[in-house]
C-alpha cells in the first residue's frame, strides 16, 4: 500500500480483508470446511460495493484470492502477490505429518481451482524462488511472467544499532505461531545445549507461552511495538528460526536489515534471504538439535566471524531487501498490465485507476 500510495500513475481502490471480518460477515457452511473458502467467500462480498466503478487493473494478495477474484481478472489485466501456492502449502504440510483423506481432498479442490484461476492473470509477483518454481512447475506460469520480490523492508527504519558481540551469545527468536515456528524445538535446544553459554529472548505475542515452562536464561517479550522490536533485534547476537512451516518469513528479513545473523531451517523461500556463510546459515529441515548447537558454539567462540556475517547481513539486506527495489518491480508489472505487456514510460498522474484486493 506505501508503495502505491507513492506512486504517481495509480489511484488505487483498497479492499482489505481483516480478522474482525470472519465475525461480521454470515458465511455458508460450506465454507467452514476449508479455510481458504471462508476467506474466499468473505472477501467476494466485500468488494461487491465497489464492484460497479471502472477500474483498469486488478492486483490480488494470496493465492486464495486469485481464485475468488478470476471472474474480474478475466476483464482486466490482473496480477497477484503471492507468498505461496496450494501446491507448496501442501508439501510443506505433508513434510509435517498433516495428511489423511481430508488433507487429499483439501489439495485437491485448491489445486486444481488455482489452476484453473491463474490463466486469467498476467503477471505474479511471487515473494520466494519456492512459489516461482512451483508456479512454473505445476501451474505452467512462464516464467517471464513471475517477478520474485522477497521481503522488502524499509531499510531506514529496520537498520543496525551499535553493536559488540557479548561472550554469553545473545540469541534471539521472533514468532508469533510458537508451535509452527519450531519453538519447541527451540527450548529442547537452548535448554539441552545452550543454557549457561548463551541467553534466549523470545519476542512473540502467542498466548500459549504462558502454559510453557521457559528455562532459566530465556526472557519473554510480549507486546513489542516496531520500535521496541528494532531495539530488541539490536540487542542480540544471534537469531535462530527452527521453522517447521514457512513461506518468505518477514521477521527473517528484519532481522538481516538489522544486521543480526540468522541460522534458520531450509523451508520455502528462506534460502532465498539466508545464504551460507554469508549471512548466517541454513541447516537442513531434519537436522537435530546437536547439529543446531554446535553451529552456534563455533559462531560463539568466533566474534570475528560473527561480525562478518553481521555486516553481510546488512549489505544483503541494502542490495535485495530495499523498498527501492521493491516498487521498481511492481511499477514495471504495473506499466505492462496497463500496456498490454510492453516496458512503457509511466503513465502522467492519475491516469491510472487500480483495483487492489
Amino acid at each position: 500500500m506505501d508503495t502505491l500510495d507513492r506512486t504517481e500513475d495509480v489511484d488505487p481502490t483498497y479492499v482489505l480483508l481483516n480478522a474482525e471480518d470472519y465475525s461480521r460477515y454470515r458465511t455458508p457452511w460450506w465454507t467452514h470446511v476449508s479455510n481458504p473458502w471462508e476467506a474466499q467467500y468473505i472477501a467476494r462480498q466485500k468488494v461487491r460495493p465497489v464492484l460497479n466503478r471502472h477500474f483498469d487493473i486488478l492486483l490480488v494478495n494470496s493465492w486464495e484470492f486469485v481464485i475468488a477474484f478470476r471472474s474480474l481478472a478475466r476483464k482486466i489485466p490482473a496480477a497477484a502477490l503471492i507468498d505461496s501456492v496450494p501446491a507448496t502449502v501442501d508439501a510443506q504440510l505433508r513434510r509435517r505429518g498433516c495428511g489423511g483423506w481430508k488433507r487429499n481432498l483439501s489439495a485437491h479442490f485448491h489445486h486444481h481451482a488455482f489452476g484453473g484461476a491463474v490463466r486469467s492473470y498476467q503477471y505474479f509477483l511471487p515473494m520466494g524462488s519456492d512459489s516461482a518454481d512451483s508456479l512454473e512447475n505445476c501451474y505452467q506460469v512462464k516464467p517471464e511472467n513471475c517477478f520474485v520480490t522477497l521481503a522488502p523492508q524499509n531499510l531506514d527504519f529496520w537498520k543496525p544499532g551499535p553493536r559488540t558481540f557479548s561472550p554469553r551469545l545473545r540469541l534471539l527468536f521472533v514468532a508469533n505461531d510458537f508451535a509452527r515456528k519450531g519453538g519447541d524445538f527451540l527450548l529442547r535446544l537452548y535448554a539441552g545445549h545452550l543454557a549457561g553459554t548463551c541467553t534466549l529472548t523470545i519476542a512473540s505475542n502467542d498466548p500459549s507461552l504462558e502454559r510453557r515452562a521457559l528455562p532459566p536464561g530465556v526472557v519473554w517479550k510480549r507486546g513489542c511495538d516496531r520500535a521496541e522490536l528494532r531495539q530488541v533485534y539490536r540487542e542480540s547476537d544471534l537469531f535462530l528460526f527452527p521453522t517447521l512451516q514457512d513461506f518468505m518469513p518477514q521477521v527473517l528479513a528484519e532481522a538481516l536489515a538489522t544486521g543480526l545473523p540468522c541460522i534458520a531451517n531450509d523451508v520455502g523461500g528462506i534460502r532465498d534471504l539466508v545464504h551460507d556463510d554469508q549471512n548466517g546459515f541454513l541447516m537442513p529441515y531434519d537436522s537435530t538439535e546437536k547439529l543446531w548447537a554446535d553451529r552456534i558454539a563455533d559462531l560463539r567462540s568466533n566474534p570475528v566471524e560473527l561480525a562478518r556475517l553481521a555486516r553481510g547481513a546488512r549489505a544483503f539486506a541494502i542490495e535485495r531487501l530495499g523498498m527501492r527495489r521493491f516498487e521498481e518491480v511492481l511499477c514495471k508489472v504495473l506499466n505492462r498490465l496497463r500496456s498490454g505487456g510492453i516496458d512503457l514510460p509511466p503513465l502522467p498522474v492519475r491516469q491510472v485507476r487500480s483495483a487492489v484486493s
